[in-house]
């Protein structure tokens, strides 16, 4: 161990990755009530979310590619966040529905060549018997500021237009662009590949992006597990459980995250609320994080993650259910009940325990293509839920839309549970 790695001083660093996500946590409810605002639709919202999804797919691979022979990793963390500071302000500027859809995709693109740098330089920082600890305190970082962003948000969408609050996040993007230079250029021992072989290098990457290709998977992969998704075979591999299992959540996900900032809002809530009902949703899912790793050590995760699927889709449906009940005037108070259940207790012990399981259902042998098809197919579950969501909920209802989440997480839970019958199989080599 050198010197260097020795210095507390060395992750610093870290510290850019608050300003960071405090500009950045919002952006999804932001984009979705600054459509609203310029009197675009719900299918305008779906249309931004899905080519933000789309956008990250083939982003991720060229900026990977891109990390891999130039190894730069404060140029290319730099690179990511002026790009994201001046599409913040293009957006401020811009009052045309196509160009905030194209603006939002542009966001996607570069923010998706942060995420591995950071990881990265938590690796190259630290020895390995270290990285737990420093990864933990990353992703805790992570947590506060996108809570830190909501909160700020919260307040500053109560005094101020929403378009306002563009421009406010600013500041903390040229903060996080400053602290970057603290990050030191000559230190670079890890290469992109290794973070798949640790599970809290992959969880956090996965965490701060959630598409990650180390390689294109073939084609062929891909072919084989959707042939295989029939009740008689799909049960026999423990890994095309798990994929299908993801796929299922990406696109129950997808449906309801898509379009509930703006079923609030054309349901009578003021922008104020609508922050105000995600950030509790943050709040407990940050608190929920930070137990949630003690908590799954002595549970069956099968088990675990089908119950707070479960947990998830009792949230989405009583949510769906409120929007029928109470119509344009749905209630503050449930919708903060069943949000914070859904998106923050359950969804903090799902993404605990399904990385685990997607750690060990990939296993040892090309690592890196299963890993791929993850991408694959948890893009394609949100890409599609986002699409369909626009439409479902401008054609029939929220509600409708709602309810679709809910029982898509139900069909999911079941999927998880079922692994128990797979766990005694070796991982197919789809």
């Amino acid at each position: 161990m050198t010197e260097m790695t020795k210095k507390s001083g060395d992750n610093r660093w870290m510290f850019l990755v608050l300003p960071y996500q405090i500009a950045y946590g919002p952006l999804s409810t932001l984009i979705v009530l600054y459509i609203l605002f310029l009197h675009g639709t719900v299918i305008d919202v779906s249309y931004a979310i899905a080519l933000g999804y789309a956008v990250s797919i083939p982003a991720g691979i060229a900026w990977g590619m891109a990390i891999d022979v130039y190894n730069r990793r404060r140029f290319f963390i730099i690179l990511s966040f002026v790009g994201f500071l001046l599409s913040l302000i293009a957006l401020f500027f811009v009052s045309s529905l196509i160009l905030v859809i194209a603006i939002y995709a542009l966001i996607s693109l570069v923010l998706v060549a942060n995420a591995t740098p950071i990881n990265l330089l938590v690796m190259d920082n630290n020895p390995k018997k270290a990285w737990p600890e420093k990864f933990s305190r990353l992703q805790m970082i992570s947590s506060l500021g996108g809570t830190f962003g909501l909160l700020f948000s919260f307040f500053i969408v109560g005094i101020f237009p929403i378009r306002v609050l563009l421009i406010m996040l600013v500041p903390f993007c040229i903060l996080a662009i400053a602290l970057s230079f603290l990050i030191k250029p000559d230190r670079v021992r890890s290469v992109r590949r290794s973070i798949i072989f640790d599970s809290k290098a992959l969880a956090v990457r996965l965490f701060l992006h959630p598409f990650f290709f180390v390689r294109l998977p073939p084609l062929s992969m891909l072919k084989r597990f959707f042939s295989s998704i029939t009740p008689k075979n799909i049960s026999k591999s423990y890994l095309n459980t798990v994929y299908l299992g993801l796929l299922l959540f990406s696109f129950g996900s997808g449906l309801f995250n898509t379009v509930y900032p703006a079923g609030l809002k054309e349901y009578g809530l003021t922008n104020f609320t609508v922050f105000g009902i995600i950030l509790a949703g943050y709040i407990i899912q940050t608190v929920a994080f930070y137990f949630s790793g003690k908590y799954i050590k002595h549970k069956k995760g099968n088990i675990l993650a089908s119950g707070s699927l479960v947990l998830r889709s009792i949230g989405y449906l009583a949510i769906g259910a409120i929007f029928v009940i109470f119509g344009h005037r749905t209630s503050i108070i449930l919708n903060i009940l069943f949000y914070i259940v859904a998106a923050g207790l359950a969804y903090s012990i799902f993404y605990t325990i399904s990385n685990v399981m997607l750690f060990k259902a990939i296993g040892s042998n090309k690592r890196g293509r299963k890993l791929g098809v993850y991408s694959s197919l948890v893009a394609l579950g949100s890409i599609l839920g986002a699409l369909i969501s626009g439409y479902t909920s401008f054609y029939i209802s929220y509600s409708f839309t709602f309810i679709a989440a809910g029982i898509a997480m139900l069909v999911a839970s079941i999927v998880f549970y079922n692994l128990k019958r797979a766990a005694h199989v070796m991982p197919s080599p789809v």
